[in-house]
């Protein structure tokens, strides 16, 4: 097994580096998360784009030994890896497609999908425009009764001191993918809870969780925030000002003198959104 898990790291190495690397970066916030949800010890979850596993793994300790989670992705790769990376026993992994899912009617007593349904064109690694058939497939595998839990990364400040930067930068198309002007306004994910009440849902909550951000940083840390530097910002140049773009440049470069990562009183935040229903 040893053997194995070293040829499919070393053959997907890049990318499950990211992965992990994201993953132990969010991990605070997402168990907080997690442990609001008080799930229920001895269900049967779903996690929907799990992809390498790590959180499938940490709502599958939450639900006790008793319980059962699978952990479904449209990445084998990603499914590859997640099955010999997190083994315990009350934990599967299977490839599928979220829009068609090969579950049976009334399979789970829950579902969580985090980044996951994020409505654009299939050409940007959508999986669709209109989120309603996915919520439709939601709720058909999801016992009478049971829950939905659906999160999206919703905010952030990483630029301290630059917040006029900042401000900038996010009005860029970057910043707003996958959503796209022309799309409706209800497929935008902030409007979850539209999506679910249109899907059945009842007792629909929201709430909104913050991670902080506090010097001095890890090498992780500074690592996933140089990866969703260039996640919201990357292709934000053609729609920057050069002063702009330079000073950003300047901010993220790690051997620029202005590189913002090496502020000793660094502080920044993320947030994540959940949108919780019950069939």
């Amino acid at each position: 097994m040893d053997n194995e898990r070293e040829n499919t790291f070393r053959n997907y190495g890049i990318e499950i580096s990211i992965y992990k690397c994201l993953t132990e970066f969010r991990k605070p916030l997402i168990n907080t998360i997690i442990s609001s949800l008080n799930l229920p010890a001895g269900s049967t979850g779903l996690d929907a784009g799990c992809g390498i596993g790590s959180i499938t793994a940490s709502l599958a300790r939450a639900i006790e030994e008793k319980g059962r989670v699978t952990g479904l992705d449209l990445s084998e790769d990603l499914i590859r890896y997640a099955k010999i990376n997190h083994q315990q026993h009350n934990l599967k992994f299977t490839v599928g497609n979220i829009n068609s899912m090969p579950f049976n009617d009334s399979t789970f007593d829950w579902i969580w999908s985090m980044d996951t349904v994020w409505p654009g064109l299939k050409g940007d690694g959508c999986p669709a425009e209109d989120p309603a058939t996915i919520l439709q497939e939601f709720y058909r595998v999801i016992k009478p009764g049971g829950a939905i839990y659906l999160l999206f990364w919703s905010s952030q400040k990483f630029l301290p001191g630059y917040p006029m930067l900042e401000a900038r930068l996010n009005t860029t198309s970057s910043a707003t993918a996958p959503f796209r002007e022309e799309m409706n306004p209800l497929n935008h994910m902030m409007n979850g809870r539209c999506w679910l009440n249109n899907a059945g849902f009842q007792n629909i909550v929201t709430k909104t969780y913050t991670g902080d951000i506090i010097a001095p940083l890890t090498t992780n840390e500074q690592n996933a925030l140089n990866v969703f530097f260039r996640m919201l910002w990357d292709d934000a140049e053609s729609e920057a000002d050069q002063e702009d773009w330079e000073t950003f440049m300047d901010l993220c470069d790690r051997d620029s003198d202005k590189f913002i990562l090496n502020n000793p009183h660094y502080y920044g935040f993320y947030t994540y959104t959940l949108f919780h229903g019950e069939k």
